[in-house]
């Protein structure tokens, strides 16, 4: 199955956008196994920003590739992302 689109998580109580700054493919892989797709294929940033989200995003996850659930990954962090580029994943 082949998945797309922009990476969220819930966390500290709200949905959040993951930022590509520390993103790596051992992520990208961890979020397409989660999903239950395919493969990671790439992954890239996107500047579209949602008017229902607020400016608060997540970065700092670091996985070894291995994990079944991106909240098995360690040193995840909120972050204020006004001007930073969220993650865009394409799974297949």
């Amino acid at each position: 199955m082949e998945c797309e689109g922009e990476v969220e998580v819930y966390f500290r109580q709200d949905w959040r956008r993951v930022l590509l700054d520390s993103w790596s493919e051992s992520e990208a892989s961890v979020v397409c196994r989660q999903l239950g797709c395919d493969s990671m294929f790439s992954f890239s940033s996107s500047s579209t920003s949602s008017p229902e989200h607020n400016n608060m995003c997540v970065t700092g996850f670091s996985c070894s590739g291995s994990e079944a659930h991106l909240g098995n990954c360690s040193s995840a962090q909120a972050v204020n992302c006004s001007s930073r580029e969220q993650l865009s994943i394409t799974c297949s």
